[in-house]
């Protein structure tokens, strides 16, 4: 476990600045939460989103033939990345650029001229169908899965969680048909580190999803939330943000947890539009937690590149290198750590300067 030190990452990020001779930033793009945008705004996202759905993939022809559109680019990077990106030191940072990536994607490619939006896990805690952003409505991006009473139960580790009120094709809202074409994969493979030799061909099913209030209740709520930010240091932040070994999960596994299903697969959760307001969110807490101790919370890292962080596996620095496959350019983790550095100019509607 490393701890980078603030005057070594301080020196490479200046060193890189005047290298790069980055400007000054302009005023910050600013990312708000859902209920707060107007129904104007939310159609205007939902369109996006639907227009990206309609663009045809840019992987090169014959290398993954599942993916069909924009959307597909981006969960098939997420499921050949996903041994390195979670459960470790580089899961915050990955996942920052990968939703940038979305978001530009949104704006540059459909014309959306906002920003991703992000969902607060405690406005949704006692009754996520209720919430706007799942009330499947118009103005939302679909609500609960049709029942399926075949639906199994979810285990992680000591904990057994009952399935919800769903486990079927979505039936409400704009994303009703919607086709996936990617996943599902097993949770099993992630302890066996190896993905299904046919993860790349194409599978054709709906979104599902499978509400789980009692998870939400237990593990979103504002409880949750003050001692994921109460954590002392980045191990510990990591560790509370998802939960590891025979820990609770973290708000991070229990927002995939609660919507379940499509959201609940490690590796081709971004099938569903909720996995970019749920890492908007994931995010938003990173950024806080960082604002809250900057000088020693900026630049900090702290585990490998490796799932799990088992022994002999790389370490993170901030000199390790990430890369997003089709969907944009490799990146050092330095150029990951603030969302007012180099690519990053945006804050969240609750924490402005």
């Amino acid at each position: 476990m490393v701890l980078v030190s603030l005057l070594a990452a301080v020196t490479l990020a200046v060193q890189s600045i005047s290298a790069l001779a980055i400007p000054p930033l302009e005023a910050p793009a600013v990312r708000r939460e859902w209920t707060s945008l107007t129904l104007a705004a939310r159609k205007e996202y939902i369109n996006a989103v639907l227009c990206l759905n309609s663009k045809p993939s840019i992987i090169p022809a014959g290398q993954i033939p599942g993916a069909l559109n924009r959307r597909d680019d981006f969960t098939a990077v997420h499921i050949n990345q996903t041994f390195g990106v979670h459960l470790d030191a580089v899961f915050l940072g990955w996942h920052r650029n990968f939703l940038y990536l979305y978001e530009t994607a949104l704006r540059d490619e459909c014309g959306y001229t906002g920003y991703q939006p992000y969902w607060d896990w405690s406005k949704s805690v006692n009754n996520i169908s209720a919430y706007p952003l799942f009330d499947g409505s118009e103005y939302s991006i679909g609500g609960d899965g049709l029942y399926d009473p075949s639906t199994g139960a979810y285990d992680l580790g000591p904990y057994h969680f009952d399935h919800g009120a769903g486990g079927g094709c979505v039936t409400s809202g704009p994303f009703t048909q919607l086709e996936l074409h990617l996943g599902p994969i097993p949770i099993s493979a992630l302890f066996t580190q190896t993905l299904p030799s046919n993860w790349t061909l194409r599978n054709n099913h709906c979104l599902r999803r499978d509400f789980n209030v009692p998870v939400a209740q237990r593990f979103s709520n504002g409880t949750a939330v003050a001692h994921l930010l109460d954590a002392p240091d980045i191990g510990e932040f990591q560790s509370r943000m998802s939960g590891v070994g025979n820990a609770p999960p973290g708000p991070h596994t229990a927002g995939h947890l609660q919507i379940g299903m499509d959201m609940f697969d490690v590796f081709s959760s971004p099938n569903d539009p909720a996995f970019f307001f749920h890492h908007s969110n994931v995010d938003r807490m990173w950024t806080i937690w960082q604002a809250r101790d900057p000088q020693n919370r900026q630049f900090a890292l702290n585990g490998t590149t490796v799932n799990y962080d088992p022994a002999g596996a790389p370490i993170a620095d901030l000199y390790t290198e990430e890369n997003w496959g089709v969907l944009g350019q490799p990146k050092p983790m330095l150029e990951l750590m603030s969302n007012r550095m180099f690519d990053f100019n945006f804050v969240y509607e609750d924490m402005q300067a």
